[in-house]
Parts: C-alpha cells; sequence; structure tokens
C-alpha cells in the first residue's frame, strides 16, 4: 500500500512539474472566471501590480475596462519614479471590457466586434495620406482617432492601426501611433494596445513590427 501511495505522488508531481515548466506566464492576472496568462516578453517589464504605474494605469483607463497587464519598456520601467514627469511611450497593455467578461468569445464575435470598432472611427487611406504627411506636415485633428490600417495575422486576433494627436497645456502637441489589438484568449475577447509616438511614417512600420510580435506571444502564452 505504502508503495502504490509513493507511485501515485510521483505521478501527480511529475504532472504539476510538467505543467510549471510548460508555463511562461510572469504573472496571471483574473478576468470574470478565468486566468489571463501575462508572459515576459523580451525588452519589456509587467510592472501593473507596481503602485506607481498602477495609479497612472488605472486612472487612465475607461470605467467599463479593467487592466490586466501593463508592460513598459526596460529603461522606462528604471525611471517610473518619475514616471509622471515626462511623455513615455514604448508601452503596451493588456485590458478587458467589463461587460463582456463572462462571454463565451469566438470567430464570429472577433468579427464583429472588428467590424464594430471600424465603423466607430475615421478611417483614411494611409498611402494617400503619407505622400500628404511628407509635404505639409502631421496634419491630424487633435482628439479624433484615424484609423489608418486595419488587418489580421491569424483568426484568432484582429489589429488596427490608428493615429491620434493630443494637446495638452504646457506641452507640445504630439501624435501617438496605435495599434488596438482584439485576442481570443481562454475562450475571452482580450484587448492588446501598442503605443509609439510617432516621428515619421518609418513609425509605423516599426510599430507593426513590435505590435504583431507581442501580439504572437499573448495569443501563444501558456497558462
Amino acid at each position: 500500500m505504502k508503495n502504490i501511495v509513493v507511485i501515485v505522488l510521483a505521478i501527480i508531481l511529475n504532472i504539476i512539474s510538467a505543467f510549471t515548466q510548460d508555463s511562461n506566464c510572469f504573472r496571471q492576472a483574473s478576468f470574470g472566471e478565468k486566468n489571463i496568462c501575462l508572459p515576459e516578453i523580451d525588452g519589456y517589464q509587467e510592472c501593473y501590480t507596481d503602485p506607481i504605474v498602477k495609479e497612472i494605469a488605472d486612472a487612465t483607463e475607461a470605467p467599463s475596462n479593467v487592466v490586466l497587464g501593463y508592460y513598459l519598456n526596460k529603461e522606462t520601467y528604471r525611471r517610473r519614479d518619475s514616471i509622471g514627469l515626462f511623455r513615455f511611450d514604448d508601452y503596451f497593455k493588456v485590458y478587458g471590457t467589463l461587460e463582456i467578461q463572462d462571454l463565451i468569445a469566438d470567430e464570429l464575435i472577433l468579427e464583429q466586434m472588428n467590424e464594430l470598432l471600424s465603423g466607430n472611427f475615421i478611417s483614411k487611406n494611409w498611402t494617400e495620406m503619407s505622400q500628404e504627411i511628407d509635404k505639409v506636415g502631421l496634419d491630424v485633428e487633435i482628439g479624433v482617432p484615424i484609423i489608418i490600417e486595419s488587418y489580421r495575422i491569424d483568426n484568432k486576433s484582429f489589429t488596427m492601426i490608428l493615429l491620434i494627436k493630443y494637446a495638452f497645456e504646457g506641452i507640445e502637441p504630439y501624435t501617438l501611433a496605435t495599434t488596438i489589438n482584439g485576442y481570443l484568449k481562454q475562450d475571452r475577447l482580450i484587448w492588446m494596445a501598442y503605443y509609439l509616438n510617432y516621428n515619421s511614417k518609418e513609425t509605423i512600420a516599426a510599430l507593426k513590427l513590435k505590435s504583431n510580435q507581442i501580439l504572437k506571444e499573448l495569443i501563444e502564452a501558456k497558462n
């Protein structure tokens, strides 16, 4: 009997060990009844639980959403004590919509959400727009998000690239290039938004490259 107990325990420990080794989660975040894996991403630090970062993340999030993860690049993370004193970019957040946190999501819902979002933003042809930008500078209306491209890297996600111009008192107006990504994880619809300061047309190429890589790692992350 003792030998049987030892064998059973060994099997259980091997199973637990296998799952532990297979997981690449830095942290898991609760979203309704699910735990969403937040993996380690090379070059970035997931830091939503840091009090300084959490205060900023929560203050800038819509009440209808919940922040699941917040990733700053390593240099910004090292300067987080003064994070409110400078404009930072090259960061991304993972978040969810509270109203649908227990909705079982599939590819149909993903496509419906893609169409819904597309209909709520202004769309412009980036090829034509970028030619004008070269001539006259970035002519984007302040506070009005403009979709310049929409695409899918697989059937589990969609991506929209937006330009948003900001103007705050005491700060020169600036434009952020942003991706909004919807993806399926644990049978839930999860969001990821990546931000990069717009400087030139090359910013869009860099934005797409980084966002696609991050999105792929989030989708493939194992709990």
